[in-house]
């Protein structure tokens, strides 16, 4: 092993080793240690967890409501935080680290926001939120990963937030001797093998002119043999004429006349999709939309595949028309069942529908 490749080996390991290092060390470090830290709250009890982040919101003004009560309601119920005396309402949804809160789930928050005249509202989740999600937001505060570490970890024993900080720190350590194991193994590959397979490589060969007797020209040899030309061959059938220039025609029937055999038959306008090819961002969008429509409270999905529209006045065929002109946008949401609640203090039933059958 010559002298230059040494060195060259040298400076192949200390560059990665070095530069694997100062990431793994100064950023990557810190990604574990908030991965750690949220991996252990997802294995809290709903209620701890619930506690610990009113708890953690007292540092940034707000002040709890009847949190026990809320708290009986169940893990789908809505906290009711005071912050400057404005009502906001708190949603927290626990997990592991696959878990994904649906842009559904934020835009049903960002509802009841507006339906209970809060000021605001956050939604905490120790997974992670729909690549859609910030898109329904409508103002919302969404705390996950790196966020909601740094909201809870003051509020956190000293003896836990140290235990996360030297389970990351073993972790990264781990990972950085890995990386040298893999910055020697390229040094020795490019300071052994790659010379030696250089020194071993066969030189170009030189290609060895060839030298041909010629022959002497003959006759045949002069011009290629051409077929005889039968002066009383027959002449090649005209070209058929194109499909599209005649078009075949049919008898009607029980009748002399006659008429084009392919007709074309009228096509129904089936409407534009404006599918995003995500279910659940597409269900948010169309709550979203049709709360926007006259004499409509609110609109939200009880089932996948049941809508539940709240009326303020008695629908009519340009109400329910309107509906389905939302839902035809969506191919998998045309066929849902539609259920109108009837506006308060009406006598008229609940009235169910389907804009598509499937």
């Amino acid at each position: 092993m010559s002298s230059f490749s040494l060195w060259s080996a040298a400076a192949v390991a200390l560059t990665i080793g070095l530069a694997s290092t100062a990431y793994l060390w100064s950023y990557r470090r810190h990604r574990t240690e908030v991965s750690t830290g949220i991996a252990g709250l997802s294995k809290m009890r709903w209620r701890e967890f619930a506690r610990l982040i009113v708890e953690a919101l007292r540092e940034r003004g707000f002040e709890a409501e009847s949190v026990e009560e809320s708290l009986a309601r169940g893990t789908q119920a809505e906290l009711r935080l005071l912050r400057a005396g404005k009502p906001w309402l708190l949603a927290c949804k626990l997990g592991d680290a696959d878990y994904k809160v649906s842009a559904a789930t934020v835009a049903e928050l960002a509802d009841a926001v507006r339906f209970n005249g809060a000021a605001g509202g956050l939604l905490v989740t120790t997974g992670r939120f729909d690549s859609h999600s910030e898109r329904v937001a409508d103002g919302l505060d969404l705390y996950s990963g790196e966020t909601l570490w740094e909201l809870v970890e003051p509020q956190l024993p000293a003896s836990t937030r140290h235990e996360v900080i030297a389970a990351a720190q073993k972790r990264s350590i781990q990972t950085i001797v890995a990386a040298w194991a893999g910055a020697i193994a390229l040094a020795l590959i490019v300071g052994f093998v790659v010379p030696l397979l250089s020194s071993r490589a066969p030189a170009e060969p030189v290609p060895a002119a060839t030298h041909t007797a010629a022959a002497p020209a003959t006759p045949n040899d002069a011009a290629p043999t051409r077929a005889p030309v039968n002066p009383t061959a027959p002449a090649p059938p005209p070209a058929p004429t194109s499909p599209a220039a005649v078009e075949p025609v049919a008898p009607a029937a029980n009748t002399g006349e006659t008429v084009p055999a392919a007709t074309t038959a009228p096509t129904t306008a089936t409407p534009a999709s404006a599918a995003s090819g995500n279910p659940s961002a597409d269900r948010a969008y169309v709550i979203r939309t049709i709360a926007t429509l006259d004499g409509v409270e609110r609109a939200l999905w009880s089932t996948p595949s049941n809508l539940l529209i709240y009326r303020l006045t008695e629908a009519s065929k340009q109400d329910v028309d309107r509906i389905c002109q939302v839902l035809d946008g969506y191919p998998e949401l045309r066929s849902s069942r539609v259920q109108l609640q009837p506006p308060p203090g009406s006598t008229t039933r609940v009235r169910f529908f389907q804009c598509r059958a499937y």
